[in-house]
């Protein structure tokens, strides 16, 4: 009787998500200018001085650069904005920060262009600024890159705390704008806008 063997074969799965960034020339020249201005704006809204902003940065990815060989990095937009916020908290106490809504989030089309749209527009822009910087620290600086456009999961590697802690927060951030909104002495129209802009706020991804 013959039995037949069959060799034991193996099936190598490979996780291209979450491989080591192998970090080459082209490679950093493309990091650099996919990640500068966002990181740049990051770390101003912190330090509050562009120059000191940008030598921030500019070690940042000095530091990229020299340890290119000895990182292991999986993602990398979170680790430069963990990176970024740890040099920009070296620079300045973060306990002086506040946050301003870009000018582009709540845009009023030119075509149709109203003054008193504008206005409240802008009225709503202020409340909610105001309103978000009387958050806490940790709520104030997860919304800060929520404006930036990180989604939670990597906010929450940035600021190195569980996915879970950042979604709690932005949920109850947005409880505590949108009653403080409701709740103010103002008129109709600059209420509507300041929910609807906490709104665009909480949807960005």
């Amino acid at each position: 009787m013959i039995t037949k063997h069959r060799l034991p074969y193996f099936v190598v799965m490979i996780d291209v998500e979450n491989m080591p960034l192998v970090v080459t020339l082209d490679r950093f020249e493309s990091i650099f200018k996919d990640h500068y201005t966002p990181l740049f704006h990051y770390v101003n809204s912190i330090v509050r001085d562009e120059d000191q902003s940008k030598d921030v940065i500019s070690d940042l990815f000095l530091n990229l650069w020299q340890q290119r060989e000895s990182l292991q990095i999986n993602h990398i937009k979170p680790y430069l904005f963990r990176a970024a916020r740890n040099g920009a908290l070296k620079a300045v106490r973060v306990k002086n920060q506040t946050i301003q809504i870009p000018d582009d989030l709540f845009n009023t089309p030119t075509d149709s262009y109203n003054p008193f749209e504008w206005f409240a527009a802008k009225q709503s822009t202020k409340i909610v600024e105001a309103l978000i910087n009387k958050l806490s620290a940790k709520r104030k600086e997860m919304l800060e890159l929520r404006l930036i456009g990180l989604k939670n999961h990597e906010i929450a590697k940035v600021l190195e705390v569980p996915e879970k802690t950042v979604e709690y927060n932005m949920r109850e951030a947005i409880e505590q704008l949108t009653h403080a909104v409701n709740h103010s002495n103002l008129d109709k129209a600059t209420i509507a806008g300041g929910l609807l802009l906490v709104t665009i706020i909480f949807s960005l991804t």
